[in-house]
């Protein structure tokens, strides 16, 4: 009994085998004990007396009502609602069972005379809703219940059922039929209504089998040890001469031994098993707490290596702009000073030729100048501290136009400003990657009589985004993921001049800013350049 009572099992068949068990010797013994002949010497004597079985039937029902408490209170959705059955079922058991002890023969007048035949109606009530119960719960899946109110119309019912068993019992029993006689026993209404009902309890007891071989869980073979031990009861309720005999006396206590083991399943399935798996969640929840607390201690001595790794990347690079600067520098100078003085004092003495190689050493120190400023200019804006603020972009892009107007006062070139257009970023880097944009659309547009460049403002999801149109060279799209890597161009530098910084130094402001950039174009047609920079979050300085 006690290992019937433990769900704590070791595998997968063991709670089936230690139900298998314990039936197979309590069958063996109630055999045993129907046949020996001391038993059977006992038949009609009277060895349940009024205390006994008062105390059997109040056992009885604190059990019933405590298993209807425990599942009520306890109970949520996602449970099967076989055990609410259960519950219902035992409360209107354990109601009737209350008419059923106070019916008994030697009782106070309950309403009506007590009698055998009186309590004998009331338990005949109680035995054919617990075997319906059990029936029910055979047939139906371990499933929740669809609606929610399910569980209430059940407790309804099974009130109404009680009302109505107490109605009949206390104030038409002459409308029962005859269950009992007194010297000759139980009558043949009483036998076939008790075999109707170890037929019901014998069809549950075979699917519940069933079921516990497939589902192997302790619910179920408990289930199943409960309708078997119900059917034994009942046995001893059909072969009993007397209310107080050995048979009577023997059927009480299996249904004692049947209610403590369906209470035992509905605790375990209404409280201790969801404070286990509340323990599991809690033990899982505080394994995963550590593991997140390692991991951020990890991550924060990852950021540290991180950091300074990236500290250290940073002087690299400020030694090597130093280098840049000034030792690249020097012999650049020098040859741009030297071919200087040639190209000053030499150049009667030199041929058209010679002049040609000095005009082309010239031009290619110069733009080695360039693009090692415009290489300095692209590592500086990544270390340069971001000042966020308002930024006037049409005022920008005015000066700008006005600037390159003066640098090529012979071109015509229309500029179609946006007036009013503003957004948020580092006044200083907007305006370089302006004039990047700027720049490229009046290079690329000087082969073009009537030049035209536009600078305006759209909407690119809810941020606004700048854009500097031309109807320039253009450039096939079929490139254009190329345009913002660093040294890509697209044009000859015999055609265009450039270093292939620029729009590099655009994608680069465009980053820091948190924004996006991207181009539109088509060859000998123009393009169009967008930008954007992402709005300043609230709560943070204006210092990034």
């Amino acid at each position: 009994m006690r290992a019937l009572l433990s769900n704590e099992v070791s595998g997968p068949a063991q709670p089936l085998r230690q139900v298998g068990l314990f039936l197979l010797v309590l069958v063996f013994a109630s055999a045993y004990a129907w046949q020996a002949p001391l038993v059977q010497s006992l038949r009609g004597v009277h060895l349940m007396p009024l205390w006994l079985h008062t105390f059997m039937e109040l056992f009885s029902i604190v059990v019933a009502l405590l298993l209807f408490g425990v599942v009520w209170n306890a109970y949520s959705r996602e449970r099967s609602g076989n055990i609410v059955i259960l519950a219902c079922a035992a409360l209107a058991i354990g109601l009737i069972d209350i008419a059923h002890m106070m019916s008994y023969p030697g009782m106070p007048d309950f309403v009506t005379p007590s009698g055998p035949e009186k309590a004998i109606n009331f338990w005949l009530s109680a035995r054919v809703i617990a075997a319906l119960a059990m029936l029910a719960v055979a047939l139906r899946p371990q499933r929740p219940f669809a609606c929610g109110h399910t569980r209430h119309i059940l407790l309804a019912a099974s009130l109404t059922i009680t009302a109505l068993v107490y109605w009949l019992g206390l104030f038409h029993s002459d409308w029962w039929p005859d269950t009992f006689v007194e010297g000759a026993g139980l009558t043949a209404f009483k036998l076939q209504a008790e075999w109707a009902i170890i037929a019901a309890l014998s069809t549950g007891a075979v699917l519940l089998y069933r079921r516990a071989r497939r589902e192997r869980t302790y619910e179920s073979a408990t289930y199943f040890s409960v309708t078997v031990i119900a059917i034994l009861a009942e046995l001893c309720f059909t072969a009993y001469t007397s209310v107080t005999d050995v048979f009577n006396l023997v059927g009480h206590v299996l249904k004692i031994v049947s209610y403590l083991l369906l209470y035992h399943v509905a605790f375990v399935a209404s409280v201790r098993e969801p404070f286990h798996k509340l323990s599991i969640e809690v033990g899982e929840r505080k394994r995963a707490e550590d593991a997140l607390q390692q991991m951020n201690l990890s991550l924060e001595q990852r950021v540290s290596q991180r950091t300074r790794e990236l500290e250290q990347a940073n002087r690299e690079l400020e030694s090597f702009s130093y280098s840049v600067s000034h030792d690249l520098r020097a012999p650049l100078r020098a040859i741009d000073g030297f071919s200087q003085i040639l190209c000053k004092n030499y150049e009667a003495q030199l041929d058209a030729r010679g002049q040609d190689y000095l005009g082309r050493v010239q031009r290619a120190s110069q733009r080695m100048g360039e693009l090692i400023d415009d290489i300095l200019h692209l590592s500086q804006i990544s270390r340069q501290e971001l000042v966020r603020g308002t930024v006037d972009v049409s005022r920008q892009a005015h000066e700008i136009a006005a600037d390159l107007r003066q640098a090529g006062p012979e071109r015509q070139v229309e500029f179609v400003i946006a007036p009013g257009m503003a957004i948020e970023g580092d006044a200083k880097l907007i305006r370089i990657a302006l004039e990047n944009l700027m720049g490229n659309a009046w290079k690329f547009t000087n082969r073009k009589p009537e030049a035209r460049i536009e600078v305006g403002m759209m909407s690119d999801g809810g941020v606004p985004a700048v854009f500097v149109r031309d109807n320039g060279a253009g450039f096939s799209m079929e490139y254009g993921h190329k345009l913002f890597n660093a040294f890509q161009r697209l044009h000859s530098t015999s055609d265009y001049e450039g270093s292939g910084i620029g729009l590099a130094t655009v994608w680069r402001i465009v980053q820091r800013h948190g924004g996006s950039a991207w181009a539109e174009g088509a060859e000998n047609e123009g393009a169009t350049f967008y930008f954007s920079c992402a709005p300043q979050e609230e709560g943070k300085g204006s210092k990034a």
